[in-house]
């Protein structure tokens, strides 16, 4: 089942994947999914992360320097908190 927010109806999410060199210019490669109430009755969160992770996965191969960041907005004025869902390893840290 997709997770909702508990109040209110809300019958479109949009699923924002952003990348940048640095939280200043997270603006650098927006990538908007939205889904409607058709798709949303169909959808299960495991689905959005999957069709998440091969948008993350193709940033990271183009642009493994790049943060990545995920945000979930719903219609109305409920938005959940940004997620950052890879970070570049740092020097010391080996390459996943």
């Amino acid at each position: 089942m997709l997770t909702r927010p508990v109040e209110g109806t809300f019958n479109r999410l949009t699923v924002k994947v952003n990348a940048g060199t640095s939280p200043d210019s997270m603006d650098l490669f927006p990538i908007p999914l939205t889904f409607d109430s058709f798709s949303l009755e169909a959808l299960q969160d495991e689905d959005i992360a999957a069709i998440v992770q091969v948008i993350v996965d193709r940033i990271k191969a183009d642009h493994p320097d790049y943060i990545v960041t995920v945000s979930r907005a719903w219609t109305g004025t409920n938005t959940e908190p940004l997620e950052t869902v890879y970070t570049p390893p740092t020097a010391d840290e080996p390459t996943p």
